[in-house]
């Protein structure tokens, strides 16, 4: 199993359990980011894939994202690939790139500080928030 937290010989959540004792968040919300966190490297999840648990849908997993998002746990951003090139090839979706972290912080409280990084197509209707 992945550890998110217990750097240095620690183990489990130890004293760095802040994202599940977190009161701004629901619980919801919390069980999502650890269950983002511990996915295995390999796993690509996108917002059809965890709305397809029981009671959830696209709409309630976007909601704990962004319950995410506004503490601190999370960052979003949209992705526009580069245009066609020579060919007449067309260039691939815009997607949106989410990158959640074990700790809440500001942009600068977080630079260099791991987080996993998930990629997933733009939810239909998705305000463009940042490009690149």
């Amino acid at each position: 199993m992945r550890r998110i937290w217990g750097g240095g010989g620690a183990s489990g959540l130890g004293v760095n359990d802040v994202l599940m004792k977190d009161a701004r968040l629901s619980v919801p919300a919390r069980g999502l980011a650890v269950h983002l966190l511990l996915l295995p490297e390999a796993a690509q999840p996108d917002l059809v894939r965890l709305a397809s648990r029981p009671g959830e849908t696209a709409e309630s997993i976007d909601g704990y994202l962004n319950e995410l998002e506004v503490v601190g746990y999370l960052r979003r951003r949209t992705v526009r690939p580069e245009a066609a090139g020579a060919g007449g090839v067309s260039a691939p979706s815009a997607y949106e790139e989410v990158t959640v972290y074990a700790q809440a912080g500001t942009d600068d409280e977080l630079k260099g500080v791991p987080g996993r990084v998930f990629r997933w197509p733009l939810p239909a209707g998705r305000q463009v928030r940042s490009t690149s």
